[in-house]
C-alpha cells in the first residue's frame, strides 16, 4: 500500500507548477527563519533537495556561514551526517542526491532537524522513500526539535503509519506552522 502511495504523492508533487513550488519554498524557509528554535540552533541537519522536493539550496548557501550546517551522506545502507562548509563540495551520490565528498562522519546532537518527505500528514508522520534512514535516525533520538517541510497542498489528513515510524516536531508548509 505504502509503495503505491509513494507513486502516486511523487505523481502529484511532480505536477505542482514549478512557480507554486518555488514560492511556496521561499514562504516555508522565512516562517523556518523567523522561529526562536531555527535562531538558537547552532547545528542544524537539514536535506539536500531534490527533484520536485522543497528546494534546500538558497536556505544552506544562506546559512553555511552562520550555522554549523549538516548534510546526509548515504554509506553501506546506513545515513550518516557530513558538515560542509561549501556548497561546491556536494557531489551526485546515492540516488543521485548531492552529497558531501568526505567522509568526515559526525556523530554527536543536532540542535534542528529539517526532515524531507514525499508527504507528511497533520499529525507529523511522514512517507518517506521507503529506506527508513529517518525513522532510524530519529529512534537514535540525538536530536532536539525536528520540522518536516511540506507543500500546504499534499499535506494529508491522513497516511498509513507503522509502529517504527517516528514523526516529526512540527510541519511547516507555506501556509503556516503545524505542531504536532
Amino acid at each position: 500500500m505504502k509503495k503505491e502511495l509513494r507513486k502516486k504523492f511523487i505523481k502529484e508533487r511532480n505536477t505542482l507548477p514549478e512557480e507554486y513550488r518555488i514560492e511556496a519554498s521561499n514562504k516555508i524557509f522565512s516562517l523556518l527563519e523567523e522561529l526562536d528554535l531555527f535562531n538558537k540552533a547552532e547545528r542544524i541537519f537539514v536535506f539536500v533537495g531534490f527533484g520536485s522536493e522543497i528546494t534546500t539550496e538558497i536556505f544552506i548557501k544562506k546559512h553555511l556561514a552562520n550555522k554549523q550546517i549538516y548534510v546526509p551522506k548515504i554509506v553501506n545502507g546506513d545515513m550518516k551526517l557530513v558538515n560542509i562548509t561549501r556548497w561546491d563540495s556536494l557531489k551526485p551520490g546515492h540516488f543521485n542526491v548531492l552529497e558531501p565528498e568526505n567522509d568526515d562522519f559526525y556523530n554527536g546532537s543536532v540542535d534542528l532537524v529539517i526532515t524531507p518527505s514525499i508527504v507528511f500528514n497533520k499529525q507529523g508522520y511522514r512517507l518517506g522513500y521507503g529506506k527508513g534512514y529517518y525513522d532510524k535516525y530519529f529512534s537514535q533520538n540525538n536530536y532536539k526539535v525536528s520540522i518536516g517541510l511540506s507543500y500546504d497542498q499534499l499535506l494529508q489528513d491522513n497516511i498509513p503509519t507503522e509502529e517504527h515510524d517516528q514523526k516529526v516536531g512540527f510541519i511547516i508548509t507555506e501556509k503556516g506552522i503545524i505542531t504536532c
